[in-house]
């Protein structure tokens, strides 16, 4: 029997597995989500990651805002050109810029401190063509839902190509860590799925600059650069041997 993270990745392949015109091998992808965020609600950090909680932590209080460390960290555990797992520490302090994630489907976890998460849902969102890079507008309207604070005890949360598919994240009295699983994965490069360029592109809500009112729920975000405040450096993954799921599940 496999460890609980082999578990996860292996179910996480199956659900998100795709056929050569784009559609699920498994049709009832809600029902394999739903086995998917179970599977992740009973891992447990250390024995099932090798993941304290304060790993990726600096050793004495940081302001982020004078330092040079990366405010974020990321673990890769695995990925291929069905799904990317990994795992984000934030220090304290720490914020993940409002993003999108195009065309695909996600389960974040939080496995230490607690987080808030501020989601959007795109509106009348462009329909995706056979190019070789996926487009994203300028501008982008979007349905905006309240914060939602989540933490270690919380149900995995969930976004789609259509729901909560943009958003941004910020620690809450302290470090967290999240794990976060993603497919199809960004492919900057087009190196997983046969050339097609999958990006990660950053927004700004500008509300309110093109006379909606400044309190509604509908936005309109504004696609712009990397804010230079947010980086990543990497981690080393410490937890069960899963080398041998790389070539099995390619």
């Amino acid at each position: 029997m496999g460890s609980r993270i082999e578990n996860v990745i292996r179910t996480a392949v199956q659900t998100f597995a795709t056929k050569p015109n784009g559609s699920f091998v498994n049709a009832n992808v809600s029902h394999n989500m739903n086995i998917l965020r179970q599977l992740l609600s009973e891992i447990c950090p250390a024995d099932d990651l090798g993941l304290t909680r304060y790993s990726g932590q600096p050793r004495f209080p940081l302001n982020l805002f004078s330092s040079k460390a990366a405010p974020v960290s990321y673990m890769e555990i695995f990925e291929n050109q069905t799904v990317s797992i990994g795992i984000f520490v934030l220090k304290d302090g720490a914020s993940i810029p409002l993003h999108d994630h195009v065309g695909m489907y996600g389960i974040l976890k939080v496995l230490y401190g607690s987080l808030n998460v501020q989601s959007y849902s795109p509106i009348d969102l462009p329909g995706q063509t056979n190019s070789s890079i996926v487009h994203q507008p300028q501008y982008l309207k979007a349905r905006r839902f309240p914060i939602s604070c989540i933490n270690e005890k919380d149900s995995p949360a969930v976004l789609s190509p259509s729901e909560h598919n943009l958003h941004t994240i910020w620690t809450v009295g302290g470090p967290a860590s999240f794990l976060d699983i993603l497919a199809p994965p960004y492919d900057p490069s087009g190196t997983l799925n046969g050339g097609k360029v999958r990006d990660c592109y950053y927004y700004s809500d500008v509300a309110g600059e093109d006379g909606m009112p400044s309190n509604s729920e509908i936005r309109l975000l504004k696609k712009t650069s990397c804010p230079p405040s947010f980086w990543c450096d990497s981690l080393t993954y410490c937890g069960p041997d899963i080398k041998h799921l790389q070539h099995e599940l390619n």
